[in-house]
């Protein structure tokens, strides 16, 4: 990211594109200082390293995807779902009208999509489980998998498109229009609808979950099908690509399986 940047000058500010620099580089000088960590204090910094690095890297995602590939596939993406579900259905999905409180319910759920993550290192770390850092590089690869892919097929989703008048009109409720329109003005990276990176991160959490922490899969799975719902129903991506993050994830599992070796289930 920082040498897209840097290859842009006219495009980055300065001040943006030193933040990248000065992050990649404490980055890079950390991760082999802190590989070898023998104390509880330098391996928790070790395992959630990452944490705050991954929201700023997308938050800067979206003024490096046009420089690498300026183009918008929400035609063909809303094509594809219009095959897929024929045109009667794919109406009806965006002419659906949702209560207040169901609307709330997913944006709450939608919005814990960072949280997730944190919660599940933080329990594997309370458990002192020997597998933490096979579990943080798992999701953090997952990440940037779909990182990559906004980077392959950039689209805005049907929110700002075919759904646009569906999303505009979403109940207000309590409390998801404050949220909804917290996250539009925070997310600043809008060509994120391929793949669905919150299905990708979702399900990867559950099934590390799934593997270390059954307990705690058993409360996060409606969560997490609640969100994964969410990215539909809300009008954030289109139904391919909640389709797509499945093969996202396959490889995503696969690379961190190669890299760190497999995760085994807890005893």
């Amino acid at each position: 990211m920082a040498a897209v940047a840097w290859l842009h000058p006219h495009a980055i500010p300065l001040a943006t594109r030193a933040s990248l620099l000065t992050v990649a580089l404490l980055f890079t000088a950390a991760v082999p200082a802190l590989a070898k960590a023998s104390t509880k204090p330098f391996q928790v910094v070790r395992e959630f390293l990452p944490v705050p690095v991954v929201p700023f890297a997308y938050l800067h995602l979206g003024l490096l995807i046009p420089l690498v590939h300026p183009a918008s596939y929400d035609g063909v993406l809303e094509a594809l779902d219009r095959k897929l579900l024929g045109a009667e259905a794919q109406q009806a999905l965006y002419s659906l009208q949702l209560p207040w409180w169901l609307a709330d319910l997913l944006t709450l759920a939608y919005s814990t999509f960072f949280f997730l993550p944190v919660l599940l290192l933080v329990a594997l770390l309370k458990a002192a489980d020997p597998y933490l850092p096979r579990v943080a590089s798992t999701i953090i690869i997952t990440f940037l998998v779909s990182y990559a892919g906004y980077f392959l097929v950039p689209a805005y989703g049907p929110r700002s498109g075919v759904a646009s008048e569906r999303y505009r009109t979403l109940p207000a409720g309590v409390v998801g229009a404050p949220i909804r329109d917290f996250l539009d003005h925070w997310e600043k990276t809008k060509t994120d609808a391929f793949p669905s990176g919150h299905t990708m991160v979702t399900l990867a959490v559950l099934l590390c979950a799934r593997r270390r922490a059954p307990k705690l899969y058993s409360a996060l799975l409606p969560v997490g099908m609640l969100l994964i719902a969410a990215t539909v129903l809300l009008t954030y991506h289109y139904i391919v690509d909640v389709l797509a993050a499945i093969p996202f994830l396959t490889l995503s599992l696969g690379l961190a399986r190669w890299w760190c070796g497999p995760l085994p289930r807890s005893a």
